[in-house]
């Protein structure tokens, strides 16, 4: 389930092997520009086109040598593959990347996370405020994500447009949903104290 154990095992990456497919087989399903998309929706990193570059090896190794059975074997391709970046990328971690995006997707963890914020946005009081940790660049991406789509235009600007185009720079005022939201302070990052007493804080 993650490079980050030095134990070998099955590709799966599922959080419930009771539903979907594990890794193993859904990469013999996709191709490269799914899987390049795959990993670009979660890695802010990479930028375009490394992401179907990377992709494109991916396949073309499973293409030649079978199906990829081991999280050992994946991972090795993928450590060859980030040999080639450390020029551009020297603390590059691809293995961690791709593991990530691929877990992310086939869990459909970005989904579960919208319908988490929803559901706590709808259950606030008025002024009520709502913290959330994030862990990775792909969920900050997604609580900013959350805020522009929940925002409400200030008095003058809603005079001052018509409707439709409202509604292109406000989503919100397309929806029924009963509430807005807005951000109240900057981001908390982990303070040199906080990492010393706990490294495990340094990805938040």
């Amino acid at each position: 389930f993650s490079v980050k154990s030095r134990k070998d095992g099955p590709l799966d990456l599922r959080m419930n092997q009771q539903f979907g497919i594990p890794a193993s087989e859904w990469l013999q399903t996709v191709s490269e520009s799914e899987l390049g998309w795959v990993i670009q929706s979660t890695c802010h990193v990479l930028e375009a086109p490394l992401p179907q570059r990377i992709a494109e090896e991916v396949l073309q190794h499973q293409r030649c040598n079978g199906a990829y059975k081991s999280t050992a074997e994946f991972k090795q391709v993928l450590d060859s593959i980030c040999a080639e970046l450390k020029g551009e990328h020297p603390t590059l971690n691809l293995a961690h990347i791709v593991f990530c995006a691929i877990r992310i997707f086939l869990n459909q963890e970005m989904a579960q996370f919208e319908m988490a914020m929803d559901a706590a946005c709808e259950r606030l009081e008025m002024s009520g405020r709502c913290a959330v940790i994030c862990f990775n660049r792909w969920e900050a991406a997604a609580v900013r994500k959350l805020l522009r789509c929940h925002e409400e235009p200030t008095s003058a600007t809603e005079a001052s447009l018509p409707a439709s185009r409202l509604v292109e720079l406000y989503p919100l005022m397309g929806t029924a949903k009963p509430y807005a939201i807005r951000r109240v302070c900057r981001p908390v990052r982990p303070t040199a104290e906080e990492l010393a007493r706990n490294q495990r804080s340094k990805s938040s």
